[in-house]
């Protein structure tokens, strides 16, 4: 299967390496509502196979993809697999894309807003995994929006502190109330027991690289897409 080189990757214990690319302006709108032929296209120019994206809603729906393209379009926030050579993705534009691994042979990718986190998207993620034996350990935190550019009421940040604690709170550059959606990633892997965790570090306020929904109302989006490389020897199981 072709494709870009992976932003990150990770070598499962059984040999296999679980690849990560979170894609910037430079390859173009994923945006999953466009001409399904034009998007077809262009995923397809990044990782050469039929991807599955879902119907993202800000819910906690988590669909296990054991086939190339299977389950697209379905209404869900969270995937993941345990198979090889099936890219799966989500399309985010200040969101946190969070992808989850376990070395025992599982990749996740969920979409993480603040709605998905306080319904409990990544608990599931990671009970979704966990439930056929493969705990993730390993999460990495792709481009989001970050504080500085966050403004939030205290209503809404009143919900995710409920959860998460004040710790979410934060300023904008102006001084502003804002909500910190990293450390709430971060709290919310913490609490599953996931410690090792790769942040990025970008901020989708960076006009030059990322859409952002919230600052400028792009429509576009960046896409995280995941899959397994496989080995030669290896030989696919059923889950």
């Amino acid at each position: 299967m072709k494709h870009e080189k992976p932003s990150w990757s990770y070598q499962l214990e059984d040999g296999r390496n679980a690849c990560l690319i979170f894609t910037t302006k430079e390859d173009g709108d994923l945006s999953t509502d466009q001409d399904p032929f034009h998007l077809a296209r262009r995923q397809r120019s990044i990782v050469d196979e039929k991807w599955t994206y879902l119907k993202q809603v800000h819910g906690a729906e988590v669909i296990q993809i054991e086939s190339p393209g299977q389950h697209q379009g379905r209404t869900g926030d969270a995937l993941f697999t345990c198979n090889s050579e099936i890219p799966i993705s989500i399309q985010t534009a200040d969101c946190a894309p969070v992808a989850l691994v376990s070395p025992l042979g599982s990749l996740s990718v969920v979409h993480a807003g603040w709605k998905g986190l306080v319904l409990g998207v990544i608990d599931k993620a990671v009970n979704a995994m966990s439930r056929i034996g493969k705990r993730p350990t390993v999460a990495v935190l792709g481009p989001c929006i970050y504080p500085s550019s966050y403004e939030f009421g205290e209503k809404d940040i009143k919900v995710v502190s409920d959860i998460f604690g004040d710790g979410i709170r934060s300023e904008t550059e102006e001084g502003n109330l804002a909500l910190n959606l990293p450390k709430t990633v971060e709290i919310a892997l913490d609490r599953n027991g996931i410690s090792e965790l790769v942040n990025l570090g970008e901020c989708t306020s960076d006009s030059t690289k990322f859409w952002s929904y919230r600052l400028r109302k792009d429509h576009n989006r960046q896409a995280t897409v995941g899959w397994i490389e496989s080995r030669k020897d290896y030989v696919e199981k059923s889950y």
